[in-house]
C-alpha cells in the first residue's frame, strides 16, 4: 500500500486547527460536534506535522550543501 502524499496550505490548515480549538474553549460543546471536529483536527496536526517535518528536512539538506 502505497502512501498517498496530501499538499496542504499551512496557513489555512494552522487557522483551521485553531478554530476547532476555540470551538472547544467556548464551553459545552455538542459530543457528535465535537468528535468530529477532533477528528479533523488530528487530522490537520497530522499534516501540519508532516509540514514542518518536510521543512526541517529541507533546512538541514541546505545547510549540508
Amino acid at each position: 500500500m502505497t502512501k498517498k502524499k496530501i499538499e496542504i496550505d499551512f496557513a489555512k490548515s494552522f487557522a483551521e486547527l485553531e478554530e476547532i480549538a476555540a470551538w472547544f474553549e467556548e464551553g459545552e460543546p455538542d459530543l457528535d460536534e465535537g468528535m468530529k471536529r477532533y477528528e479533523r483536527a488530528s487530522e490537520l496536526a497530522k499534516g501540519l506535522k508532516e509540514k514542518l517535518d518536510e521543512a526541517e528536512n529541507r533546512i538541514k539538506e541546505i545547510k549540508n550543501s
